[in-house]
């Protein structure tokens, strides 16, 4: 004979439908917040007495309140599952390529910069002496600075910027350990002068309680101190002796 499938349990939606309205408000609100008087409150119960607490002991209300932790409360394997993500964790996870630009220089012979300099004084003395008089002694007191430099040196040279080169350097971010799936790990995040700096879960330790699980470590336990030994000695009475 086929023996019939048991019955299902309840569902924590339909054993909370079946409450009274008020017992449901007591019921969610200590859910909340894990907090029997507050609970109470909310769901109008008096304080006088305190009521509320007789309707925590019903079995309809009791069986609601297990339910759900039932749904909320992780299971093992989901424990286990969640530490297995923090064991794997990369440092790699949390970082990113970012792209700066820096100057790009040559060295030249210190002369090209004499003869610039001194063609820029002679545009200037052809355009107007008396109004670029100013910036034309000065011009010509840099010129008469850098011609007793290569005097001294004649092989002196200058560096003049010729462009920009793109480098990359790797920095913190947050948006890369979202995209990693692993923003749920960053424990705290500040911005100082350097930048993003935060810090993350560490995957160590969630690597030990992993270990211990499955087992894999031996503990040994190491005594110090005296040890007290009672050891039984067996006392044969000479022959005749009682």
């Amino acid at each position: 004979m086929t023996q019939p499938d048991a019955p299902q349990p309840k569902t924590a939606d339909e054993l909370g439908a079946a409450l009274l309205p008020r017992d449901r408000v007591l019921a969610d609100t200590y859910l909340a917040n894990w907090n029997k008087r507050l609970a109470g409150e909310a769901a109008k119960y008096s304080e006088k007495g305190k009521k509320y607490l007789d309707r925590f002991k019903r079995e309809d209300v009791r069986a609601y309140i297990a339910a759900r932790l039932s749904e909320e409360v992780m299971s093992a394997e989901e424990v286990l599952a969640r530490l297995s993500a923090r064991a794997r964790l990369s440092g790699e996870d949390f970082f990113e390529q970012q792209a700066y630009e820096v100057s790009v220089y040559e060295d030249r012979p210190l002369q090209f910069k004499i003869d610039n300099l001194e063609a820029q004084v002679g545009q200037m003395l052809a355009y107007d002496p008396e109004v670029l008089k100013s910036r034309i002694e000065r011009l010509q007191a840099e010129i008469s600075e850098l011609t007793v430099e290569l005097a001294l040196n004649p092989a002196a040279t200058y560096r003049v910027q010729v462009g920009t080169e793109t480098r990359y350097r790797t920095v913190p971010s947050l948006e890369a350990a979202r995209q990693n799936g692993v923003l749920q790990f960053v424990e705290g995040a500040e911005y100082g002068p350097s930048g993003l700096k935060f810090k993350w879960a560490d995957a160590l330790r969630a690597q030990e309680l992993l270990g211990k699980h499955h087992k894999l470590f031996t503990e040994k336990h190491e005594h110090s101190g005296r040890v007290g030994m009672v050891i039984g000695i067996d006392i044969v009475p000479p022959e005749g002796a009682q």
